[in-house]
């Protein structure tokens, strides 16, 4: 009713009622304050209670059943932090590691290759993973090969050799990526890691030829036969450096979707958890 005042104040019927509520109104909070006050036969107010004696205020001394303060925290409280957890025990045979520093382009593509597939394997431990081992020992006799064909050491049975070595590790990293495949349960991860595996003995069969052509030329250096048997050599061992980094790439995304009963045991245990970096 009071808004119909208010939107026509000359309107007599919305007027006289919104008086009628506003009586009832006042009629029913006279109502509650005779309820809540005390039925006093005299019909008095109940005094007040006294005002405190600020006299006797204190802020020490004994309060009766007050509770006591608690002790503040100890000084170490807001500094400790928990313990890290114990690192995982280093079982990897680097100690022959070429790759302490860094290598530069000036020390050849071929060691350059060899620095980026052990950057990859480096950060997987070896222990009860021989893929992780093979690529790893893969990566340390391609920096030496590279070593021999930069002329810096060696000679033409030693480049033959470590050749050999990189072919035969490669046929390993291979045979046991195809293992692995069979046993994924994941058709498109099993068939990616057929493909950058199944092209590694082809690239390790083409280098122990390569090696050996350019073993051959070791004694006439700066030929166009020499030049071009380099050529060769590099751009395969890079491609093999490539299908292996790739290779384990896809063997650690398959390991996940292996059967339980398969019986292969590949344990990829990262070196350096997240909280040591």
């Amino acid at each position: 009713s009071a808004k119909a005042v208010a939107m026509n104040v000359h309107d007599k019927d919305a007027v006289a009622d919104w008086e009628k509520n506003n009586a009832l109104l006042l009629d029913a909070v006279q109502d509650v304050h005779n309820a809540v006050r005390s039925n006093h036969s005299n019909g008095e107010e109940p005094p007040l209670p006294p005002y405190p004696d600020m006299a006797n205020l204190r802020l020490d001394g004994d309060y009766g059943d007050t509770p006591p303060r608690p002790p503040p925290p100890a000084s170490h409280y807001n500094m400790y932090t928990p313990p890290r957890p114990p690192p995982p025990d280093s079982t990897d045979d680097e100690s022959e590691n070429p790759f302490e520093v860094a290598p530069t382009p000036s020390q050849g593509p071929i060691m350059m290759a060899a620095h980026d597939l052990h950057q990859e394997v480096r950060q997987w431990s070896s222990k009860d993973n021989d893929i992780i081992a093979a690529a790893k020992k893969m990566a340390f006799l391609m920096a030496k090969l590279s070593r021999l064909v930069q002329e810096e050491e060696g000679s033409k049975r030693e480049l033959i050799s470590i050749s050999k070595l990189i072919a035969e590790a490669s046929d390993e990293v291979s045979r046991m990526a195809k293992e692995l495949a069979r046993e994924c349960t994941d058709k498109r991860m099993r068939t990616n890691l057929l493909q950058v595996c199944e092209r590694i003995p082809t690239i390790g069969t083409q280098l122990k030829i390569l090696s050996t052509v350019k073993a051959t030329m070791l004694g006439a250096q700066g030929t166009e036969e020499d030049l071009e048997a380099t050529e060769m050599l590099v751009g395969n061992a890079q491609n093999l450096m490539q299908s292996v980094k790739q290779t384990v790439t896809a063997a650690e995304a398959a390991s996940i979707k292996i059967r339980t009963d398969a019986g292969i045991r590949l344990r990829w245990v990262r070196k350096n958890p997240w909280y040591y970096y």
